[in-house]
């Protein structure tokens, strides 16, 4: 059990016959741990910073660093190495924040630092709970502890599920296939798990005899996650039929003729409240290079043979007046061409606060198969949420559903779609640099968690079209073309739904209990070490 002490000396930093908390200060005095304990934190602090789920993450770095922290943790007097371990992942959050520009936005920077907090807790357990054990059960402390920081953190902050350390293996498909019975924070586990028993290895000095145990444990565990990833891959593979879906993106030069005309407008046209009290003849027509370009793309894709186009979040505006004409447009367009349009656009109202982000779904009948407003704004989007309720719609290619942008960060928004048997969902994004790949790698995750194809159109980033099982079928880079076009022929798959869509988020709430059984033994061993009484510490 995790509160039994391993008989033989569990090497430098844990002697086998001190008390529990003490081992490590002489551990650090004999062995000489304190410029081990610094090269320890620069590696894992290298280590940590690439291994954020960032735009220029490595997927190696996520295995690593852990490992290396983990040690220094150790190494160091609780209150020293765990709070070093703190500054770590929190310089780590911030370089991340700095490159994306978010460090400016008040709210994201509190949220970062409670993120922060809540992934040094792991360690903080490991090092007050774990180190008191040499059995390799010890090994499960950091993982259950980490799922369940990232379960609460997830439900809790109000910020999506940004933060999950399975996130940076989005490129590992035969590992992300765990995430259609777990979700993510099976992945996440599974790379905490082995970072975790390669400390405990390091730890007793890769003897081979003190840890083949628990590195076969370990080892048998990740080749039955990865074998059976392999073989869904290939035995569940995506059906041959296809739909030819078209992202599009209006291009540049509509883009620039729309910001100089709402600048010479002058006032301030950027600001909503402005925009809808201005001349809308002179809105109009400086709204206009966008919205027109989009419905020309909306044409031309559809004469290329695309049955389904889907048009980027807010990249056009519309005064509410003007909504029903650029929707008949595009109705024109669907009747003819027989195509399913998601148009998306920000629609200027005259009520506070002056915007809607919304998207709208016009059928092949040239009606209105609904129209949905953002559900999740981010902290920069002055918008009144949406209901929160996904709408679905049959198709000859399956039932269609769409979110907006950063709604597909919230597992349970997504879950509706799953839910409701929805076999493609078409997600109206809009990125900005810096920020441009993070969510098109998290729509591998989505994907293969609830068994839907993802269309994510998203001007200023990456858009990707993925399959159920986490393939990339299609992607268009914003910042590499002059005009952005996702063009992809997404598999038509029979909707089976996953077992995550079924049984939630099981996977993380045992996690949780575990959490509670891991406090209740750091209790009770506290308890304990306050009750042993210090060396000599006899009856004089």
């Amino acid at each position: 059990m995790l509160g039994i002490r391993e008989r033989r000396g569990a090497g430098a930093g844990e002697g086998g016959g001190q008390a529990p908390g003490r081992e490590q200060g002489k551990g650090e005095r004999t062995a000489g741990a304190r410029p081990a304990g610094r090269w320890l934190w620069g590696a894992g602090a290298a280590l940590l910073i690439p291994a954020v789920h960032s735009n220029w993450h490595l997927a190696a770095a996520a295995w690593l660093f852990p490992v290396f922290l983990l040690r220094y943790a150790r190494l160091r007097p609780a209150r020293h190495g765990l709070l070093r371990v703190g500054y770590a992942l929190g310089l780590a959050q911030l370089a991340w924040l700095v490159s994306t520009g978010m460090v400016f936005v008040p709210s994201v920077l509190a949220v970062f630092a409670v993120l922060a907090v809540v992934q040094t807790l792991p360690f903080v357990a490991d090092r007050l709970v774990a180190a008191r054990s040499g059995s390799v059960w010890s090994t499960l402390v950091f993982p259950v502890v980490l799922v369940c920081g990232e379960y609460l953190f997830t439900r809790l902050a109000g910020f999506g599920d940004y933060g999950a350390l399975g996130f940076t293996q989005h490129a590992f498909l035969p590992l992300v296939q765990l995430a259609s019975v777990t979700g993510v924070y099976g992945v996440s586990f599974v790379v905490a798990w082995t970072a975790s028993v390669a400390h405990w290895a390091w730890q007793r000095g890769f003897r081979w005899r003190e840890i083949r145990r628990g590195v076969v444990v370990c080892a048998g565990v990740l080749a039955l996650v990865l074998g059976a990833g392999g073989v869904r891959l290939v035995a569940f593979a995506p059906t041959t039929k296809t739909v030819r879906v078209a992202g599009i993106s209006a291009g540049r030069g509509a883009e620039r003729a729309t910001e100089r005309a709402l600048h010479t407008a002058g006032t301030e046209l950027w600001r909503p409240r402005n925009l809808v009290r201005a001349d809308p003849r002179r809105v109009r027509a400086a709204l206009a290079p966008v919205a027109d370009d989009l419905v020309a793309a909306t044409d031309r894709e559809a004469r290329a043979g695309a049955r389904i186009v889907v048009w980027p979040e807010t990249q056009a505006r519309v005064l509410a007046a003007d909504r029903e004409r650029l929707l008949a447009r595009v109705a024109g367009i669907a009747r003819k061409r027989q195509v399913y349009v998601d148009t998306a656009f920000a629609l200027y109202t005259p009520r506070p606060p002056h915007v809607r982000n919304v998207a709208t779904l016009v059928t092949p009948e040239g009606k209105v198969a609904w129209t949905y407003d953002k559900t999740h704004p981010t902290p920069m989007e002055p918008m009144t949420p949406g209901t929160g309720e996904v709408p679905v719609t049959g198709s000859p290619y399956g039932r269609l559903a769409t979110v907006i942008c950063y709604d597909a960060d919230f597992p349970a928004l997504m879950r509706q779609a799953a839910d409701r048997g929805t076999g493609l969902i078409m997600v109206p994004a809009n990125d900005w640099a810096g920020f441009e790949s993070l969510h098109a790698q998290r729509a591998v995750f989505r994907s293969v968690e609830y068994g839907y194809a993802m269309v994510r159109q998203s001007v200023h980033g990456v858009a990707t079209a993925v399959d159920h099982q986490g393939r990339i079928r299609g992607s268009a880079d914003y910042f590499t073309a002059d005009r952005q076009t996702l063009v992809a022929e997404v598999p038509v798959q029979p909707r089976t739904g996953t077992l995550y869509s079924r049984t939630g988020d099981l996977f993380a709430l045992l996690c949780a209990g575990g959490t509670l059984l891991v406090v209740a033994l750091g209790v009770r061993g506290r308890r304990s070490a306050a009750g042993v009484p210090a060396a000599g510490g006899g009856r004089r």
